[in-house]
């Protein structure tokens, strides 16, 4: 069985106390982040940072391959960045009207939850919203007026009014 050195990881000539660069695969604290080449002690890389997918060996092509992958996470990013702001603007200043059924104390039959409010955005607006995109703490219990943030992207949040009626 070839030893770990003979990996195409590992470099081939690093022995114990020398140093090795890699590329991390996710942020790793006191080392840095994600997406940056560190320097670190072979032993490290090899047991602990390689065989758990934190990292990879910087190699030329693994630079240019995780450079490319940036570039390209970074225009998917962008491209749905400009698709949610497409979305905030329709939704803007919408108030959204819920009409529930109500028993004898005042209190609903069932609740409105952030599925309720997707499929009302849904079919008023033919808006295709994720219902865990509706941020909402809890189910709405009762008649009136409530606000939730609407969080069509990490960068693109917006207010919505949601009012329950009684039916």
């Amino acid at each position: 069985m070839p030893s770990l050195r003979s990996l195409p990881e590992a470099k081939a000539k690093a022995g114990p106390g020398e140093k090795v660069k890699v590329i991390l695969e996710k942020d790793v604290a006191g080392l840095g982040e994600e997406g940056t080449v560190v320097e670190v002690a072979d032993g490290y890389a090899r047991n602990y940072l390689l065989p758990k997918g934190v990292a990879h060996t910087a190699t030329p092509g693994n630079i240019r391959k995780w450079e490319e992958m940036k570039k390209v996470a970074g225009r998917k990013n962008e491209k749905g960045k400009q698709k949610a702001l497409k979305i905030a603007e329709k939704l803007k200043g919408v108030e959204i009207v819920m009409e529930r059924e109500m028993g004898e104390e005042g209190k609903l039959f069932g609740a409105v939850t952030t599925q309720d409010i997707a499929e009302e955005i849904r079919r008023k607006f033919r808006q295709d919203i994720d219902h865990r995109k509706v941020e909402l703490e809890e189910p709405i219990r009762v008649i009136g007026l409530r606000q939730v943030i609407l969080k069509l992207h990490p960068q693109v949040k917006i207010p919505l009014k949601v009012e329950v009626k009684k039916k």
